[in-house]
């Protein structure tokens, strides 16, 4: 072989090494998310209005690089909400990405036309003076409406069958109504009689009470969803999970927890922060530890002055409120998910909505509506699981309460 052909080779394996190291030697690709976005809520509240009425669209989304909300909305923040006044039924889709991919979640609000020449009658209040109860009506459709008649209710609870029931008290004519028209009245052959006190044990009594326009011989309405207003009258219901917290019985993986505990405990933990206050609830210090902490109505029997515990009445209007998130400071590998529960008719427990927690440094509103519980008994579970790792996965829970949404 002459030296020209030689060359040629050296030349070609020169080539060859280079490209490949070339290729092995290349920067390292760019770190990806172990996780897609975690969207913890996204709703509507109401889901069902009339056309010219508002609904407030709130969500809440954790490691996510862009957040969009179509139709019409587009890239927001992680965290926020919009009062909208949509004119059509409408489905509301949130997209959340990261490097890791993309999670989505859909909310949809019915919205029910305005029918041309209808009203539409609401009552707007119901309050008490001295024994005289009181009421605001008004016609918020766009025709006259005929005279009509409201009627008041008192609620009382069957307790066989765990509902709440409604005894009619009387009934208060109203005149017609022009269209935009609000009107006050008064139920004029009724005196309010109730007690507000037990005289027996002492305390004071909240009553559940509704009132109900165009309520016999009704007139065509565009939406008689709307004609009922319900109010809790009273000191209201509050069920407060801080105070009762040490009455509550915990429980792990690891078996029955006894109060008081220590964060440092491997096996589970619950605890107060008082000046604040706050509930601290500790999973289980293992891989996808969990607690939970079974309340009930908590009583001393009156012979032997022994605890003892029963189920909780649920009145009318109940919500669970509740912020929670982790000490500020804390950085927790995979974070949490918490979750109120109850015991269904046959024992089951049941969760509402799972909500994922990282320490994010903020404090995520957790909100339940009990309304469709009035008049149930039932206990109560506050439940917390470690998503992954056991690395500080101890939760605060600020003013967790059982009340009612509306008192006078």
């Amino acid at each position: 072989m002459n030296t020209q052909k030689w060359f040629l080779v050296l030349v070609a394996i020169s080539l060859v090494t280079l490209v490949g190291s070339a290729a092995g030697c290349g920067g390292a690709a760019p770190a990806t998310p172990a996780a897609k976005p975690t969207i913890s809520s996204f709703a509507a509240s109401p889901t069902s209005i009339n056309q010219g009425q508002q609904t407030v669209l709130s969500w809440n989304v954790s490691g996510a690089t862009t957040v969009t909300i179509q139709p019409d909305i587009g890239t927001m923040g992680s965290t926020g909400s919009l009062t909208l006044t949509p004119n059509a039924t409408v489905t509301y889709t949130l997209t959340a990405e990261n490097a890791a991919g993309s999670t989505t979640s859909s909310a949809t609000v019915n919205v029910t036309p305005v029918v041309a020449g209808q009203p539409d009658l609401v009552i707007t209040d119901l309050y008490l003076q001295a024994s005289q109860v009181y009421y605001i009506i008004k016609n918020q459709g766009n025709a006259e409406a005929q005279p009509t008649t409201t009627d008041f209710y008192v609620g009382y609870v069957d307790s066989p069958a765990q509902t709440l029931n409604w005894l009619k008290q009387t009934s208060n004519f109203v005149d017609a109504l022009a269209p935009g028209e609000e009107r006050t009245q008064r139920f004029s052959n009724f005196d309010w009689k109730f007690s507000s006190s037990i005289p027996e044990v002492g305390g004071l009594i909240t009553y559940n009470v509704r009132a109900c326009a165009n309520a016999e011989n009704p007139i065509a309405e565009s939406n008689t969803s709307n004609d009922c207003l319900v109010e809790a009258w009273g000191p209201g219901f509050t069920y407060d999970f801080v105070q009762q917290a040490h009455l509550a019985k915990w429980t792990s993986d690891a078996g029955t927890l006894f109060w008081p505990m220590s964060s440092q405990y491997t096996t589970g933990a619950a605890y107060l922060i008082t000046y604040n206050p706050v509930l601290v609830i500790c999973p289980q210090k293992v891989n996808n530890g969990w607690i939970l902490g079974k309340y009930g109505d908590f009583y001393n029997d009156k012979d032997t002055r022994h605890p003892l515990v029963r189920d909780i009445e649920i009145p009318v209007l109940a919500q669970f409120t509740s912020k929670v998130g982790f000490a500020p400071g804390t950085t927790s590998p995979d974070g949490v998910t918490v979750a109120l529960g109850y015991f269904d008719e046959l024992g089951s427990l049941v969760f509402f909505n799972k909500m994922p927690v990282m320490s994010d440094g903020l404090m995520h509103d957790y909100n339940v509506d009990l309304g469709n519980m009035a008049g149930k008994h039932t206990q109560f579970v506050l439940w917390v699981q470690a998503n992954g790792s056991p690395e500080n996965t101890c939760v605060r829970w600020q003013s967790p309460k059982i009340t009612q949404k509306e008192q006078q």
